[in-house]
């Protein structure tokens, strides 16, 4: 969250040019080559402007990483206006198509973050970005094709969260040699044995 909202529209163009800025630079150094400073001479301010919107460098990070989990959710509230009526499996595979089209649309900036979130983990904005993630995906399961059993969902969430971020990401940044369509198909049945409802 950014240390002073940005309300006018030059404040928000302001925190439009640190966070590119941001990701441009973990793309190009990678997290330990980040710094406050470089940061403001790449999205060329002083660092006085930055530091009155951020407070510290995993701030921003936290906010870039938060800015394409956004991204990707637009794609998949998208996806899911397939409709509560149709078969859980078709709502399944349009989450997952958007989910790796997302991931393969930001593949430098996701392999960067990727290589980078284990020394982020104890970071508590980047935990907090986490935690809207599972959230967003939480949601899904609550409204989509779900039992009524209030023990399953927490355990469906946590499950259905690594599987699509895992493995969509390996996918991406791994490239192995198996065809898209089969791909999606494939995690679309695995996910699809985790939310439909037992018979």
């Amino acid at each position: 969250m950014p240390r002073k909202v940005p309300r006018q529209e030059r404040s928000q163009r302001m925190v439009a040019r640190i966070l590119d800025s941001c990701a441009s630079l973990l793309i190009e150094r990678g997290y330990d080559g980040v710094s406050t400073h470089r940061i403001a001479q790449e999205a060329e301010i002083s660092p006085g402007s930055l530091y009155q919107y951020f407070p510290n460098k995993d701030a921003i990070v936290a906010m870039t990483v938060e800015r394409m989990i956004q991204k990707i959710a637009t794609e998949l509230l998208a996806a899911l206006e397939v409709g509560t009526d149709a078969p859980p499996q078709d709502q399944i595979v349009s989450v997952v198509d958007a989910a790796l089209t997302a991931a393969e649309q930001n593949r430098e900036l996701v392999r960067v973050l990727v290589e980078q979130m284990p020394r982020l983990g104890g970071s508590v904005e980047i935990r907090r970005v986490e935690e809207r993630a599972r959230e967003m995906i939480a949601q899904y399961l609550i409204t989509g094709p779900v039992t009524e059993d209030p023990d399953r969902p927490p355990t469906l969430v946590w499950m259905a969260f690594q599987a699509v971020q895992q493995l969509s990401v390996r996918y991406v940044l791994d490239q192995p040699d198996i065809p898209r369509q089969e791909f999606v198909t494939e995690m679309s049945r695995l996910l699809v044995t985790l939310v439909a409802p037992p018979a």
